[in-house]
């Protein structure tokens, strides 16, 4: 399809009229992510390639958050000196102001945002050679087999395999906390014992050996007698343990020195909040080491899930881990010291309240559930690696807790937990409803279409709002649905996060359902329209920054209709010639259809004009702009000024978005012919409900002439007339859907329209240039020479009405083009009678003997003015317009200010200025 050029200069860039609408601005991560959707929307991808760019754009956002998160904390951590003296009342507790510290934490939150992405909407949207990939893993794992790693399992169990991905996500939120000396510092310094980390119980150790050094007894302290209980005690008077393995506490039911337990409490804090953030073996082992507690680390290391480790890290054979596992949950429910100690073995064993008793946040809570499941399934599998007779007996033995089991129906699992999360405190409800973290809990649930119908529906963009005439109207107050819980209309971040997910779900669920083909389930339209109203949004925000090249990319994921109407609710504000035929070109590499856009651009602005007022008929009675006395001699009945209106500003937006969507139509080749049917209606409308400054303004900026440039033919071309023109045209514009005939009717009903505003628009010049002329002096040679351009331009404009003016169309049955005759004709032609009638009195006696010409148009045996004007009954008004005319013309003696109309035209039309002199005697 070629774009058409016209050759006439480009229009004015006029101002938006949403005046009101502050200009924003938005950071660069819009641009850049739209030249990534670009790339992967490229017509020369392959679904496979296609679908592998969309899952990669989460990996790249993820790393591209990072990044910004790390600069923006070097960058507002090392404030400058001279900020020491800002007033501390508005810094928050890392010395950042609060405007920083939130935007630090939103892009803390995007980080996971993305994060969680990139780890499931591969294992939800797999490829078809991924899908064909687990087929047979599938097939391998229904053999009997007791040979299978941990490794196939996860490889098989796409449920397992997207839990761990969550578990890895909840593990990489922690691992971004602050550092775990920092976490336990507290204790640390309450375990008084400075800097020293390692060599264990220190205060314990050293009272027994005070103990023993004081009794001089060298061997065990509980050896020693009977009463060691009442001398042998804490610093607070509990008994205090008389050996210092690990287990003594617990075996001995005695305690540690407070110190002690502050320390042992920091170290089992450590090694939870390792065991939380996903740490390796070998990080988990420098640590302990570090501290001389290794043992910790050898009894965590059986079954580790690591963050970023594709391997689980198994230590032993399936058998021994199932019975690893429940000796840690025995520990979880039955022992320890320390909630610290029975959250490590309840982590370990897939236990849920031994870890939600430690758990304070949101992910902390659903950490220990997605722990529990996941565990519980690599026990199922474990299980079916061994014996059956072993199976049995340590099954029978040995209890462990199921989460499968404790949480039921497995289809709705995710949801039904991240609800109850939701309930658990008001704390945790409040977190829960932060918008980010509404959004990741509902990616966590499988639940993104709900989230995202519901977002848009917080919007508030309904179905009336959504309309052609504005851009993207929205109910600025949200509903009460939860209004906390999702992005606000001036969160831009927050909505650039949620379009850009909407964005990524929509074109893999289109890449999933191309692949399902009849399979797939229809789209529920009341759902899609209220997503969609993300993306309306987003572009409305591109339009305020300015970045309206970015529009039709975001307009291509829309469906039809509604891409169209948000497409043109941004664009139509444009009136730059250049930056329209940029915007037609970009819409045309979006793969939109542009024919459908300037065209249903059209007829969307057309039916919303017709919906606001089709029955009324405001011009019947209010068409008046001839003054009301009767004629006088020297200005006959008189011409109002300014009668279209005084300010030009004054067009209503809707009319003025409809001549611009005729210019856009213009634009294109294949819709060059419908320019004249809109016209035509528009035309109509406009004089109907008479919007004079609507309708000069269409003639100005749609003219006639223009819309035929480039068919070598003159405006009064009588080829014009003729289907041969006009089907030559068409094909060469290969247009078929409108008849030639069609074509001419309209084109011909345009221009007599036009004709009548352009007359009108010349008369109201006369009737203003007649107003201020008693303030103009005699011999102000520019407003004189000013009234003389106006009369002629009055006299050429005119032309057109003075025969069969509208009568074509009327003949075809057209009756809305009968009733602006019957209004319009009369009255105008009064009036231009009147301004010939002006002019002769004020410039040349030629100008009366040019209306005594009009009354002889009138008078002529084949004119059509006759007959209006006796439907009109407006015959009387006509002849004493006339009467006035000649008895100006037989006193008026010579010309005054113009020059003559000359002698040859005197004589072409058979007039003597003499025949109509009265001479005195």
């Amino acid at each position: 399809m070629e774009l058409d050029i016209p050759l006439a200069p480009p229009v004015e860039k006029l101002e938006d009229e949403e005046e009101g609408v502050a200009p924003i601005e938005l950071g660069i991560e819009f641009e850049q992510f739209a030249n990534t959707l670009d790339d992967c929307l490229s017509p020369h991808l392959s679904e496979t390639e296609r679908r592998d760019k969309l899952l990669d754009i989460p990996r790249k956002y993820y790393e591209n958050a990072t990044k910004r998160l790390e600069q923006l904390e070097k960058t507002k951590l090392r404030r400058p000196n001279d900020d020491v003296d800002m007033d501390t009342d508005d810094l928050g507790v890392q010395g950042l102001s609060l405007d920083e510290e939130k935007e630090l934490a939103q892009l803390e939150r995007e980080v996971q945002t993305w994060d969680l992405l990139r780890r499931v909407l591969p294992l939800r949207h797999p490829s078809s050679e991924s899908k064909e990939q687990l087929s047979r893993f599938q097939k391998l794992g229904d053999r009997p087999n007791k040979n299978l790693s941990l490794d196939h399992f996860f490889q098989v169990d796409l449920v397992a395999a997207e839990r761990r991905a969550v578990l890895q996500w909840l593990q990489n939120n922690a691992a971004s906390g602050p550092d775990i000396d920092e976490l336990s510092r507290e204790l640390q310094q309450n375990a008084d014992r400075g800097d020293i980390i390692s060599h264990g119980w220190l205060h314990t150790r050293s009272a027994i050996k005070m103990k023993k050094g004081l009794t001089g007894w060298p061997h065990l302290l509980d050896r020693q007698s009977a009463d060691i209980n009442k001398s042998h005690i804490t610093s607070t008077g509990a008994p205090l343990v008389t050996q210092l393995d690990p287990d003594a506490p617990s075996r001995q039911g005695r305690k540690l020195q407070p110190q002690d337990e502050y320390f042992e409490r920091a170290i089992w804090l450590g090694c939870f909040e390792h065991l939380r953030r996903g740490s390796s073996l070998d990080k988990i082992r420098e640590w302990c080491q570090e501290r001389t507690e290794l043992w910790r680390a050898v009894s965590t290391s059986a079954l580790l899930l690591p963050t970023d480790q594709d391997a689980v890290e198994a230590e032993a054979d399936p058998l021994s881990l199932a019975l690893w596992r429940r000796m840690c949950y025995s520990l979880a429910r039955q022992g320890g010291s320390d909630d610290y100690e029975r959250a490590v073995y309840g982590l370990l064993s897939g236990d849920i309240s031994s870890v939600e008793k430690v758990a304070t946040k949101w992910d902390d809570y659903l950490f220990a559930h997605y722990n529990a499941l996941l565990r519980t399934q690599i026990d199922t599998f474990l299980l079916s690696q061994c014996d059956s007779g072993a199976v049995s007996s340590l099954t029978t033995t040995f209890p462990s807790f199921d989460a499968i089991q404790f949480h039921g129906d497995a289809e709705r699992v995710e949801r039904r937990l991240v609800r109850s999360i939701e309930t658990q405190s008001t704390t945790l409800r409040h977190e829960a409803f932060e918008p980010n973290k509404a959004l990741q809990a509902s990616i966590v649930a499988k639940d993104v279409d709900e989230y995202l119908f519901q977002q848009g529906e917080s919007l508030g963009v309904t179905p009336e709002y959504d309309n052609p005439s504005a851009v993207v109207r929205i109910a600025r107050s949200q509903p009460k649905r939860q209004a906390v819980k999702f992005f606000g209309l001036n969160d831009f971040d927050g909505l650039r996060i949620v379009g850009h997910v909407y964005v990524l779900v929509t074109l893999l669920d289109r890449l999933d359902r191309q692949a399902e083909g009849a399979l797939s389930k229809p789209v529920n339209q009341e759902r899609r329209f209220a997503q969609e109203s993300i993306i309306a949004l987003y572009t409305d925000l591109l339009r305020r920054a300015n970045l309206q090249e970015l529009i039709p990319l975001y307009c291509s994921i829309l469906d039809q209709p509604r891409r169209y109407r948000v497409l043109s609710q941004n664009l139509i504000h444009i009136r730059d010639y250049e930056q329209r035929l940029t915007q037609l070109k970009l819409i045309k590499k979006a793969t939109i259809d542009v024919i459908e856009f300037v065209t249903s651009q059209a007829n969307t602005r057309y039916q919303t004009l017709m919906a606001i007022n089709t029955h009324t008929f405001e011009a019947k009675d209010n068409f008046k702009i001839l003054a009301e006395d009767s004629p006088s001699a020297r200005l006959g009945r008189g011409v109002k000024a300014d009668f279209f209106g005084d300010d030009d500003k004054l067009v209503e937006n809707q009319h003025e978005e409809m001549i611009r969507a005729l210019e856009w139509l213009l634009m294109v080749d294949e819709t060059w012919a419908l320019v004249f049917s809109f016209g035509v209606n528009i035309y109509k409308y406009f004089l109907k409900h008479m919007h004079l400054l609507a309708a000069r303004r269409l003639m100005e900026r749609v003219p006639f002439h223009e819309i035929m440039q480039g068919t070598g033919l003159d405006e009064d071309d009588e080829a014009m007339d003729r289907i041969t023109f006009w089907s030559d045209q068409l094909k060469e514009k290969n247009i078929t859907s409108v008849a030639p005939e069609k074509v001419m009717a309209d084109a011909r009903n345009f221009r007599e329209l036009e004709s009548l505003v352009r007359a009108l628009d010349s008369l109201e010049t006369i009737g203003s240039l007649v107003e201020i002329s008693a303030d103009i002096p005699p011999n102000n040679r520019e407003y004189w020479g000013n009234f003389a351009a106006a009369a002629r331009t009055v006299k050429e404009s005119m032309e057109p009405l003075l025969k069969n003016w509208l009568l074509a169309g009327i003949q075809s049955g057209d009756g809305e083009l009968n009733d602006l005759r019957e209004v319009y004709l009369p009255e105008t032609v009064l009036a231009y009678a009147s301004a010939l009638h002006i002019a002769g009195t004020s410039l040349s006696r030629d100008w009366l003997l040019e209306c005594m010409q009009l009354a002889a148009v009138v008078a002529e045996r084949d004119s059509d003015l006759e007959g209006t004007f006796i439907k009109a009954k407006r015959v009387k008004e006509l002849l004493e317009a006339f009467a006035a005319c000649s008895k100006a013309l037989a006193i008026t003696t010579g010309d005054k200010r113009a020059a003559s109309q000359g002698s040859k035209k005197l004589r072409e039309m058979g007039w003597s200025r003499d025949l109509w002199s009265v001479k005195s005697s």
